[in-house]
Order: C-alpha cells, then structure tokens, then sequence
C-alpha cells in the first residue's frame, strides 16, 4: 500500500484529499504548513507528496527546492490555483514530478497520482530518499570540520549543493607551521558520479599537500595523474589550490582551470583575478608543476568560488557574474570573513530569487589581517 503525505492548509480541501485517496487504497498522512513535511520527511516514510504551494512558514516552491537539495528522490505532485506558465515552469524545474491546476477533477488527480508512482525510482522512493541522504550526510564531514587559527588570516567557506550531492569541495589544509592550504575543487558535471569524483580528488590533496608544502603545482600534477589514470575523458575537474604563510603574508596559488578569484587590494581599490595557469586535473596525461606567489597586505580580501556562482541566473536569464561578487566585496570590507560570505550568499540568492539552482555553489572567502589580527 503505497503512503501519501497530503500538504495542503485549508482543512476542508485536506479531509477531501484525505478521504478520497483513502478510499482508493492510499494511506494518507496530512501535514498543513511546509515546515512540517520537510521535519517529517525526515522522520518517516513516504511513497508520494501531494504538495500544495500555498502554504504558511513556507510555500510549495521553497518546500520542493528544499527536499530536493537533501537528495529527496520521492515523487512530488503540486496542487494549486495558480495557472500562470512561469509557475508551472517554476514548480518543475524546481524538481515536481507532475503540476495540477484547481479546481481539479478527482479522476484526474487519482490518474495522475498513480502515473507518478509508476515512474518512481526502482525500489521504494523511502528506500532511494534514505540511501541518498546518508551520502549526503557522509560527504558533509568531508567539508571543513574545524579551522586552523591564524592571527593573520580570517577567513570562512561554504558549499549549497545543486542537489543532495555536490561535485563541489572546498578544504582549509595544515600543511606546514604557520602556513595554510585554502582548496576549491569543481567537478564536472552533478549528483552521484560528480560526487564521487569529488571524493577522491578531495583524498588525494589532503595526502599530497602536507608533503609538499608550498609547491602547489607538484600537488595539483599528482592529482592530475590520479584523475587521468581513474576516469575517463568526460570526467575532469577545475581545481584552484593555494598555501598562505602565516608570517609573510604571501599567498603562493596554482589555478588549474578554475574561475580565477577576486583579489580586492583595499588600500588601492583594484581588483586582481588570479587566472588560470594549467588545464582543468584529468583531462591530459601530465599537468605542468607551476605555481604563482603574491604578496598580500592587511585589508586585502580574497575570494575564491566556482562557476556556480558567477553563472547563476535570474528569471530575465543574465547571471550574478564576477561583477556581482565584486560589488558584494565592496560593500562589505569592514566586515569579517563569515559576514562577506554571507553577504556574497545573500545577494547570489536576492538575484536568482525565483529561479531553481542549477549547479553547485561554493565560497572561500579570506581577510588579511594586521599583526593584532586586526
């Protein structure tokens, strides 16, 4: 018997799904207010949601997004009076299996409800949900679990995945007294293969880079090897690695494909992009050992992100691009390194508001400090 989680508010249109579904065989639990089906899936079982976009807390739209970006496989039906077909487009992209207008027709509805299970994942989508859920939870502790303290460097990171798993990694690596590792790693593609690959090129910098301490480029060379000998063409990565000494303030970086990072020189007010030096790792047999030193200064930020960021969209399909990073810098250079992280994530989501994710996201940013820390 296949369990139903019906989403919907107002009482009498609930009791109606309820009894209906119920009398086809259905088991049907009810929820009244999004933040109650994202608690609950967590907690129990479901073969289908019934989601209406109408709701408290929050809507339909926030509610699909969420479950999805945790790896919630389950099939979810939208239900709701709008009509309009950017809202239609919105609740699929957005990762809903089917999308009714009220008022429907009970026939209908139950037709559509039993093509959505037909389609569900092989196995019960509680048993896909649950598998990719502990994933998610396994690749969380691959991200930073503490950060080494610098009296010199303040800085912080995050990463939202496209969905439950990311392709995305970003690491702070002790490679040495007073020197830290500051790793940003995107693979091609999303989800489970992109995860994976993730995995191990994460593996293979945290071995590599305490042996080789400042020489970046010998890091990201081995990496390239691994990545080449395990995958094959269509798989690679972009990859951007750098070693900051705690003492001379020197940052000594290898770009290997990546989006180059914004250097903001506070004292000048110029912005530096620290390009690309060598191909994306695993697309050729052999990766030049190059690396770059720069000299920072206290005031100087740095920001390194993916291409998730600059190329996320709007609903009029331009993208937040390196100029929205560099305006969000600006107006936040008084502020520590998780308030420009924030800041940058605030105006990335006031830009793309409306629109569905569509690939990983993923920051570091870092302020230099004076000799205080100040």
């Amino acid at each position: 018997m296949a369990r139903i989680l019906v989403v919907e508010d107002e009482p009498g249109i609930a009791f109606g799904l309820e009894s209906d579904l119920e009398a086809e065989g259905y088991e049907v639990a009810v929820a009244g207010d999004g933040a109650e089906v994202v608690r609950r899936v967590g907690s129990e079982e479901f073969d289908l949601i019934l989601l209406d976009v109408m709701l408290p807390d929050k809507d339909g739209f926030e509610v699909c997004r969420e479950l999805r970006q945790t790896g919630f496989t389950t099939p979810i039906v939208m239900l709701t009076a709008k009509s309009e077909e950017c809202d239609k487009v919105l609740g699929l992209d957005l990762g809903a299996d089917d999308y009714i207008i009220k008022p429907f027709r009970p026939r209908e509805l139950r037709a559509r409800i039993r093509a959505a299970l037909r389609h569900r994942p092989n196995g019960s989508g509680a048993d896909v949900q649950r598998q990719l859920q502990v994933a998610a939870q396994v690749q969380q502790r691959l991200f930073p679990q503490s950060q080494p303290h610098l009296a010199t460097l303040d800085y912080a990171g995050f990463c939202q995945p496209a969905l439950g798993l990311s392709g995305d990694n970003y690491d702070f690596l002790e490679v040495g007294k007073g020197r830290l590792g500051l790793l940003v790693v995107d693979v091609v593609g999303k989800g489970i293969p992109a995860a994976l690959l993730m995995a191990s090129a994460h593996g293979c910098v945290r071995t590599q880079a305490p042996r080789w301490g400042d020489e970046c480029g010998e890091v990201l060379s081995l990496l390239n090897r691994s990545l080449y000998e395990s995958t094959d063409a269509a798989m690679f990565a972009t990859v951007f690695y750098a070693v900051y000494h705690e003492s001379s303030r020197v940052l000594t970086y290898t770009n290997a494909g990546h989006e180059p990072p914004v250097l903001l020189r506070v004292g000048t007010g110029d912005c530096v992009r620290l390009d690309s030096q060598t191909p994306p790792a695993g697309l050729l047999p052999s990766l030049p050992s190059v690396q770059t030193k720069v000299q920072l200064a206290p005031g100087d930020w740095l920001v390194i992100f993916t291409d998730g960021v600059t190329e996320a969209l709007n609903r009029d399909g331009c993208d937040f691009g390196v100029e929205g990073v560099m305006a969000a810098m600006a107006h936040h250079i008084e502020g520590t390194a998780e308030e420009m992280r924030d800041a940058i994530r605030a105006e990335l989501a006031k830009h793309g508001r409306g629109v569905a994710q569509a690939d990983d996201i993923t920051l570091i940013a870092a302020h230099v400090l004076g000799e205080t820390g100040e």
